[in-house]
C-alpha cells in the first residue's frame, strides 16, 4: 500500500510541475537592462518578479522533469534563461558592495565554481550548468554570445528572454550583435594579424579547435572579412578580458 502510495504521490507532484514563466525574466530584463548591455543591479537586490523566476527554476529543469522539455529548443530556452537568471540574482545580492568580486581570480572561483543555485531540486555551480548541460550536451557555439558572466567584455544581455519558438533565430541575432561590435574583433591586413575575444581562446573546441576553423566560424559573422579570414595563414590574438562589472548607473 505504501509503495502505491508514493507511486501516486510521485505521479502527482509530476503531473503538477510546469515549464518555468519565460514571460517573468523577460518583464525583468526589460526593466532592468540597458540597450548597451548594462545592467541596473540594484535595481534587482529586491525584485519580487526575479525571485519568482528563479523559485520556477529551482522547482523544475530537463533534468528533473524532461517530459517537459522533449525538444532541443525546449532545452536550450530554459538553460540560457536560467543560467543568466542566476547569473543576476547571485550579482544582485550583495551589490554594491562586492562590485569587485570577479576581478580576482578567488572572487571569480567562488562565484562561478564554488556558489551553489537550486536548479530542478540539485544543487549547482554555473559552471557546472554551462558545462554540463548547455555546451557539451547541446553543442551549439552561438552559446557563448547568450550567455553573461556580470563583467564588461561578456556579450550584452539580451533584453527579451528566450523562449522554445524563438531561441534559434535569437541565438543568431545576439551573435551577429556581439561580432558586429568593435570590441569583439580586429584585422591588421598589414601584419596579417586577427585579433578575436578571449572566449575563443578558451572555449577553442567549441569552435573548431584548429586556427583555420576558428576563422571559418568568425568569417560567418564577419562577412566583409571573410574572404580574407578564410584563406592563407594568420596569427591570432585575443583581446585582453574585462572583468569590470557592466552595470548601469
Amino acid at each position: 500500500m505504501r509503495t502505491v502510495y508514493l507511486a501516486l504521490l510521485t505521479a502527482c507532484v509530476a503531473a503538477a510541475a510546469s515549464v518555468p514563466e519565460y514571460a517573468l525574466f523577460d518583464r525583468v530584463l526589460q526593466r532592468s537592462v540597458l540597450d548597451n548591455g548594462k545592467v541596473r543591479y540594484g535595481q534587482l537586490r529586491n525584485d519580487a518578479t526575479l525571485d519568482r523566476f528563479v523559485g520556477q527554476i529551482a522547482s523544475v529543469s530537463p533534468d528533473s522533469n524532461p517530459a517537459l522539455f522533449p525538444k532541443r529548443e525546449d532545452k536550450l530556452a530554459y538553460w540560457i534563461n536560467a543560467y543568466n537568471a542566476l547569473v543576476l540574482r547571485s550579482f544582485a545580492t550583495d551589490y554594491p558592495d562586492k562590485r569587485t568580486r570577479l576581478r580576482s581570480l578567488l572572487g571569480r572561483a567562488n562565484f562561478f565554481y564554488r556558489i551553489k543555485h537550486n536548479v530542478g531540486g540539485r544543487m549547482r555551480s554555473l559552471d557546472d550548468i554551462e558545462v554540463n548541460s548547455l555546451r557539451k550536451p547541446l553543442h551549439d557555439p552561438r552559446i557563448h554570445f547568450a550567455i553573461v558572466c556580470a563583467s564588461g567584455s561578456c556579450p550584452w544581455l539580451s533584453r527579451h528572454a528566450y523562449t522554445p519558438e524563438n531561441v534559434n533565430a535569437k541565438l543568431d541575432e545576439e551573435a551577429k550583435r556581439y561580432w558586429a561590435q568593435a570590441r569583439n574583433f580586429a584585422l591588421d591586413r598589414a601584419s596579417h594579424t586577427v585579433t578575436l575575444p578571449a572566449i575563443l581562446d578558451w572555449f577553442k573546441e567549441d569552435f573548431g579547435s584548429t586556427p583555420d576553423k576558428v576563422l571559418a566560424f568568425v568569417a560567418r559573422y564577419r562577412p566583409a572579412e571573410a574572404a580574407d579570414l578564410t584563406k592563407g595563414t594568420w596569427n591570432i590574438r585575443y583581446f585582453d578580458y574585462d572583468w569590470s562589472p557592466n552595470d548601469a548607473p
